[in-house]
């Protein structure tokens, strides 16, 4: 976790994959939300996604999860998603979440987000695999 003055942001580092940076930052954003989130559920949704860079797809991404979990009620425990560069699109992200409904005090609800940002936004690769940093706005 990273502190921010009235917001809250999270790191996520040396994954191997793209796939697995945008993973861990499903989970952080979990942790973010919920004092003890969800592990399992059983309900699939569809997610498909495009943008011109990876810092943007990822801005949409947790942005995706935000809305299923505060506007929908579904809370996504589990991603299989595969991310792909489109020529002319920029980048793809196409896959299935598995949820859980949304059960404020049973997770521990730690309050609403209102978007992730831009600012300090960083998605890089490094020897260690890739690195992501992102701020939300609380």
């Amino acid at each position: 976790m990273l502190d921010h003055t009235a917001d809250v942001g999270f790191e996520v580092a040396e994954t191997p994959t793209l796939e697995d940076l945008f993973d861990e930052s499903r989970r952080a954003l979990l942790v973010t939300v919920f004092e003890e989130p969800p592990e399992k559920g059983e309900e699939e949704r569809p997610v498909r996604l495009s943008s011109p860079d990876l810092e943007t797809l990822l801005v949409r991404w947790i942005n995706e999860l935000v809305f299923l979990i505060q506007d929908d009620g579904f809370v996504p425990v589990g991603a299989e998603i595969r991310l792909r560069e489109a020529d002319e699109e920029g980048f793809a992200l196409e896959g299935c979440l598995t949820g859980a409904p949304l059960d404020l005090e049973g997770y521990g609800w730690q309050g609403e987000i209102k978007s992730a940002t831009f600012h300090g936004l960083n998605v890089t690769r490094e020897s260690e695999g890739w690195r992501a940093q992102m701020i939300l706005d609380v």
